[in-house]
């Protein structure tokens, strides 16, 4: 019986290495007529079909449909990265180890179920989907992956983003690895970007720069750019699973849109759960010793809305099921995923980090959980005060936390050539890159440990911070965790011996970015507290929403219709900050603004003798989000800048910039501006004070005119 069973879990491990042979065309989706959607509006791609065998491994097939196996699927993808243009690479040679290893791989496979899985792509011949049978059952694939959206830097950005380079490298603790290529670990990122090996080349930039951003904020973190950077331990590559870009849940899918080469800000679950097998296919093929393989996930879907309830959310079925058999199958093998915890989705109340996030509190089994092994780590985003991202999830931030406030990076050739920075990013996206730079370098240093025990290391290993998780196991909330790559190394080498070979920055906790200096030309207008009530916070759980509180807290945000627009939805100013005016400033006339509150106001704790200082707020608009906001009329109806500030707990500043805004998008205002705000709220610093530029926009599409909300977080230099 054994030998049995060896022998077809062994054909199978040849089954894929044959199939690498002869499937060199990518996988071309095709779709006949959309589905009825129910309420919450889903994107269905009903031009394929997954279904569940209910015994065998033999697909029945449907006329008018092309019949694959998942594992078959993704083997075809499998070698794509190591593609050449125009023809297929050479897969791996059938050596008896690597015949033993996709044995295991195979096996494991089995165990989660993941080739019971049949995939079904309609051939165009107009012939409805039914479900054969011998299917347990059988669902259409969806639109539901995001990442963040495609940003421009602008002007403001342009003129910003080298101190805010700066203060990400020194938040993250940026460990320099030696030259050395002993211990290789492997960081993927299953994301936007084309799948391919090596850092993300300048000329390849897609459409969609979140992929590229975060492999490059990873490899600066790590590796940096020169020759030291060739024989660099970290071993970065892509998969595509995001293709799409803009499709609205009550857009026709076209039966000709395969999707883009070059990457969207949209995905397909069964992209990502296809993507993340074929890592797993080619990964497994390489020649021991394999390098160790961490799986960065920075997207994800939003369960609540997908499933309907928070609850159905957690259940297992379909795509979704797919999903966790492989996620469950990679852990089984030893790879590390972390995935991003997820931004807030507008006036909705979120219960949960985004999938596959969320799957961090539900282990397979009891004993897991006993030994705390977890098939995905999810991370949150904090700033430089260790305080929570303004777009965090009301009720999504983990336990673990790393910087990820305004990230950008320089990119550079490998021949030392200067290139173009990063686009910025403020969320868990960066959280989860960070994530995976730091556990990286714990692999590297200690090859032995396993996953789980590389993220127990991590999380032993953290800065001070002040805040709670709100997504957690147990009856209280536990302290955030801030990873700390500079205290997670430091230990490694000093402590436990390790053999080093990492440059370990000596410097104590670096200062926030000094932005005060850029000066554009003052503003002129009126600037006054907004016509809402300023002491209103988002809404918590069960609450109603007042008729006199800011719209930001009440509307939709511009993702929340279908959940598949960008987590946030498109920043109108990625660079946005909030920075004192120092008399090299150029700014003379300021307008005191004192918003009114219905407690009384008490000096901070970490105030400073000085008085109160004034605070300009630098803004401008992404032209990318300019002429999509032209593209689909849209208006700026409201801006308001919102400050939170964390030792006054029931005040949360607001200050009316509608009219500069409008300016901005109507064009009638050069790029960028200082907004002069005077003194906020009579404060002598906005230490402890995160913000954000919550806007209320007017969209018309076809024909008619909705309001929606879309969120800017600003960077705060005290």
């Amino acid at each position: 019986m054994r030998s049995r069973i060896l022998s077809v879990l062994l054909g199978l491990a040849m089954g894929w290495i044959i199939v690498s042979l002869t499937a060199c065309a990518s996988f071309a989706p095709r779709v006949e007529q959309p589905i009825n959607r129910k309420h919450p509006p889903v994107i269905y791609t009903p031009d394929r079909w997954i279904g569940v065998l209910e015994k065998g491994s033999v697909c029945p097939n449907v006329p008018g449909w092309t019949t694959q196996t998942l594992l078959e699927l993704s083997a075809a993808h499998a070698s794509d990265g190591l593609k050449k243009k125009g023809e297929c690479a050479a897969p791996l040679a059938p050596t008896l180890e690597n015949l033993k290893s996709q044995a295991k791989v195979a096996a494991l496979f089995h165990k989660h179920g993941l080739d019971r899985y049949c995939v079904y792509t309609s051939q165009g011949s107009g012939r409805e989907f039914r479900k054969p049978a011998g299917l347990k059952n059988a669902e259409p694939d969806r639109m539901a992956v995001t990442a963040s959206s495609p940003t421009d830097l602008g002007v403001l950005g342009h003129n910003v983003w080298q101190p805010l380079a700066e203060q990400f490298l020194a938040q993250v603790g940026r460990v320099q690895l030696g030259g050395s290529s002993l211990n290789p670990v492997r960081v993927v990122f299953v994301d936007s970007y084309p799948t391919g090996e090596g850092v993300p080349a300048q000329s390849d930039v897609p459409a969609s720069w979140h992929g590229y951003g975060m492999a490059h904020l990873v490899n600066e973190i790590v590796c940096g750019h020169g020759p030291a950077a060739q024989g660099c331990s970290v071993q970065i590559a892509t998969r595509l699973a995001l293709r799409y870009d803009g499709y609205h849940y009550s857009d026709p899918f076209s039966p000709y849109d395969t999707g883009s080469e070059l990457g969207g800000h949209q995905g397909r679950i069964g992209d990502l759960v296809t993507e993340i097998a074929a890592e797993i296919l080619l990964w497994s093929s390489m020649p021991p010793p394999r390098p160790k393989l961490i799986l960065n996930l920075s997207v994800g879907w939003d369960g609540e809305y997908v499933e309907s309830d928070s609850q159905k959310a957690l259940t297992l079925g379909g795509w979704t099921d797919a999903v966790y058999a492989a996620l469950s199958t990679a852990h089984d093998l030893g790879v590390l995923v972390i995935a991003a915890a997820g931004n807030r989705p507008g006036g909705e109340v979120s219960h949960q980090p985004l999938l596959p996030a969320a799957w961090e509190l539900q282990p397979r089994s009891l004993l897991d959980k006993i030994l705390g092994k977890k098939v995905v780590y999810a991370v949150g985003g904090v700033d430089w005060q260790g305080l929570p991202l303004p777009n965090a999830r009301p009720a999504g931030l983990p336990m673990l936390v790393a910087y990820a406030d305004h990230a950008v990076v320089s990119t550079a050739d490998y021949d030392g050539q200067p290139a173009d920075p990063t686009r910025i990013y403020t969320g868990s996206s960066v959280a989860a890159a960070v994530a995976s730079a730091i556990a990286a370098v714990t692999w590297h240093l200690e090859p032995s440990w396993a996953a789980d025990d590389v993220m127990v290391e991590l999380t032993n290993q953290v800065d001070p911070n002040p805040g709670t998780a709100t997504f957690y196991s147990g009856s209280s909330a536990p302290g955030l965790k801030r990873l700390s790559l500079r205290k997670t190394v430091s230990d490694l080498c000093l402590n436990k011996g390790a053999q080093c070979l990492a440059v370990i920055p000596q410097s104590p906790a670096p200062p926030p970015a000094n932005l005060a200096d850029f000066a554009p030309p003052p503003t002129v207008g009126p600037i006054a507290p907004p016509a809402c009530d300023p002491q209103t916070a988002f809404l918590s759980a069960g609450s109603q929403a007042p008729d006199s509180s800011c719209p930001i807290e009440t509307l939709q945000d511009m993702s929340t219709p279908a959940m598949t627009q960008p987590q946030p939805g498109e920043t109108p100013c990625p660079p946005c900050n909030l920075a004192p005016v120092t008399a090299t400033s150029g700014l003379s006339t300021m307008r005191q603004v004192q918003v009114a509150s219905l407690v009384p106001q008490v000096p901070e704790p970490n105030g400073d003798s000085g008085g109160p200082k004034p605070y300009s707020l630098a803004a401008d608009l992404d032209p990318h989000w300019v002429d999509q906001a032209h593209q689909n009329h849209t208006t700026i109806e409201s801006a308001i800048l919102v400050i939170d500030c964390e030792n006054d707990p029931l005040i949360r500043e607001r200050v009316d910039v509608t009219p500069q805004f409008q300016d901005l998008l109507s064009g009638t205002a050069m790029p960028p501006v200082k907004i002069n705000l005077g003194t906020v709220g009579g404060r002598t610093t906005l230490a402890g004070c995160s913000a954000s530029v919550d806007f209320t926009l007017l969209v018309t599409v076809g024909g008619v005119t909705s309001q929606r909300s879309v969120q800017s977080p600003v960077y705060v230099d005290p």
